[in-house]
């Protein structure tokens, strides 16, 4: 099970409608079954850049600062209280050389852990990088963990980066479960929101639900918070 089935899994067994089953019928269409009847697919909701004949992921390109990150907030130590923080960072181009990142993001961890009596909301390490910090809900092994990104090069709103994704995302899962639509009589779409993080108005939701217009066969599509997995915001309900 990966970190996206795990965020949904707390989602869906927060709801209480019944059990919870992964991949009840092995490496096949739907991740979930809940009270025997409900199939959920999931699939994490980030920025992709458009390729000939498809797309890929930004994190994709950014893999060497997100293994730099998590590498030093994996130093921050044990949390000496109950509670652990969610740090999200935000990128720019040109980034500093890879070891002053490093450095900086010592610096940085030194510093909040040192403020923990009024610690700070955000820090910008250099001009093209910045950290945000978030309450977690429980303790984690250590005191700082990385709660998600960024890429600031990639543009767009929220909203209008969730429409553009979700129409490249959606249409893939309706494909991918085609030949496995008749097995259940209900199918769901859990996104792993790695894009809004939640952080959406009513007047968000429904400009998302009035332009997204995409053709599927699902009854709901959620939108799951990975820093508070009790809480989805629904984008699609079909009767």
């Amino acid at each position: 099970m990966d970190t996206s089935e795990r965020t949904v899994e707390q989602y869906l067994m927060s709801l209480s409608i019944g059990r919870v089953e992964y991949e009840p019928d092995g490496n096949v269409p739907p991740d979930f079954l809940v009270d025997s009847r409900i199939a959920v697919e999931v699939r994490r909701l980030n920025q992709n850049e458009e390729l000939d004949g498809g797309y890929r992921g930004l994190e994709v390109t950014a893999k060497p600062l997100d293994a730099i990150v998590t590498k030093i907030l994996g130093e921050s130590g044990p949390p000496p209280g109950p509670n652990s923080w969610f740090v999200l960072y935000t990128a720019w181009r040109p980034l500093p050389p890879w070891k002053s990142i490093e450095a900086m993001l010592r610096s940085a961890v030194h510093e909040f852990r040192e403020q923990l009596d009024n610690p700070p909301a955000e820090m910008r390490l250099a001009r093209g990088l910045r950290l945000r910090f978030l309450p977690a809900s429980e303790r984690h092994e250590t005191l700082l963990v990385l709660g998600g990104s960024t890429d600031h090069d990639s543009g767009g709103f929220v909203v209008a980066e969730l429409i553009r994704n979700l129409r490249f995302c959606i249409p893939e899962k309706d494909e991918k479960i085609a030949k496995y639509r008749h097995k259940y009589p209900e199918w769901w779409l859990a996104f792993e929101d790695r894009i809004g993080y939640g952080a959406l108005d009513e007047s968000d939701v429904s400009a998302l639900r009035r332009e997204l217009a995409v053709s599927h066969q699902f009854q709901r599509v959620l939108l799951v918070n990975p820093l508070a997995a009790h809480r989805a915001i629904e984008i699609h309900r079909s009767a």
